[in-house]
């Protein structure tokens, strides 16, 4: 049977009040009764009840991490792996605890409220929402705080933690064109989310600034992971482009895999880029020439974001980091 407050009380010869403030750290008992309470709780292998603890406190210290994505990327994606280090280490610093949940397209909105109504946690992150623009928007005024991870909106009411989108496409979609490249294909055109709409525009403007006129058969919709990109690929019957531009690095995976069962050489026949810089992107057989975002670093800020605003400090509710190119051979 576990160990009770009474039980510490008893072996120590004090109250089980006294035990309370020893154990809550409430500064009204001597060192010296402090030293006997831990010590008799030591012996007793006492776990605390974080359930009580919760509900004395009125906070859990506890946040939630929505995970939002197609169910064979959770625990594979290097970029997540990056992401949940990043918020884990911030949080740990500042004695919270992390969950994890998973949730797809066809249930996230409901799945994120669910978990903003519910008692577990001060605060939601949220990452790799697809739901529309209204919709994600409203998550905002739940009566829990919440924190998006990369993805924006033009509402200032949207907490949230972002990268260059459009900035690092245009100076990658720049790159390609110096580099010799006139025909370049851009993988990721969604128009519901801003981030992605932001990438592609970023693509676009490059090309016309450069005098090269964008055609829509350019721009392919794609969901932002390999598979969708593989299929994309594969499907065509002829590649005449001579640069692929991904929207992210597991598309610019998946479009490369695509090229390479065709026979093409990448880049003498066709370069590729990408945009995150996953973990062994480097690594590759033909390593990814991408853009270079902070992944550790956006989970960091996104977790202080989100504590400060649990604890009423003041915070700024929108960070834009920015991006370097990471230039390798693929392009």
């Amino acid at each position: 049977m576990a160990a009770t407050l009474s039980d510490i009380a008893k072996l120590a010869g004090v109250s089980t009040v006294t035990v309370s403030y020893v154990l809550n750290n409430k500064n009204r008992v001597s060192d010296a009764t402090k030293a006997k309470v831990f010590e008799a709780a030591k012996s007793l292998n006492y776990v605390p009840n974080r359930a009580a603890k919760m509900l004395a406190s009125k906070s859990t210290k506890h946040i939630c991490l929505v995970i939002s994505g197609p169910d064979y990327e959770y625990l594979t994606n290097p970029y997540i792996y990056k992401l949940v280090n990043g918020i884990g280490a911030t949080l740990e610093k500042h004695g919270y605890e992390l969950t994890l949940r998973m949730a797809t397209a066809d249930n996230e909105r409901t799945f994120i409220q669910g978990e903003l109504n519910s008692n577990l946690y001060d605060g939601v992150l949220v990452w790799g929402t697809r739901m529309d623009d209204e919709s994600f928007l409203s998550l905002f005024s739940q009566r829990k705080p919440v924190v998006s991870i990369a993805r924006d909106h033009d509402s200032s009411d949207a907490n949230a933690v972002l990268v260059e989108h459009y900035q690092s496409a245009y100076r990658m979609t720049e790159y390609l064109i110096q580099s010799g490249h006139r025909k370049i294909m851009f993988l990721g055109r969604l128009e519901a989310i801003k981030a992605t709409r932001d990438r592609f525009e970023g693509y676009r403007q490059a090309l016309l600034d450069n005098g090269i006129e964008f055609q829509e058969e350019w721009a392919f919709t794609a969901d932002y992971y390999q598979e969708d990109a593989y299929r994309i690929v594969t499907e065509m019957t002829e590649i005449d482009f001579d640069a692929i531009f991904a929207g992210s690095d597991l598309m610019a995976i998946g479009a490369m895999k695509a090229l390479l069962e065709k026979g093409l050489s990448i880049p003498d026949d066709i370069a590729v880029a990408g945009f995150d810089n996953i973990p062994n992107s480097d690594m590759l057989p033909v390593s990814l020439t991408t853009v270079d975002t902070p992944i550790y670093q956006l989970g960091e800020k996104s977790a202080d974001m989100l504590i400060n605003i649990i604890e009423g400090k003041e915070t700024v509710r929108r960070v834009e980091l920015g991006t370097e190119l990471a230039i390798r051979k693929s392009a």
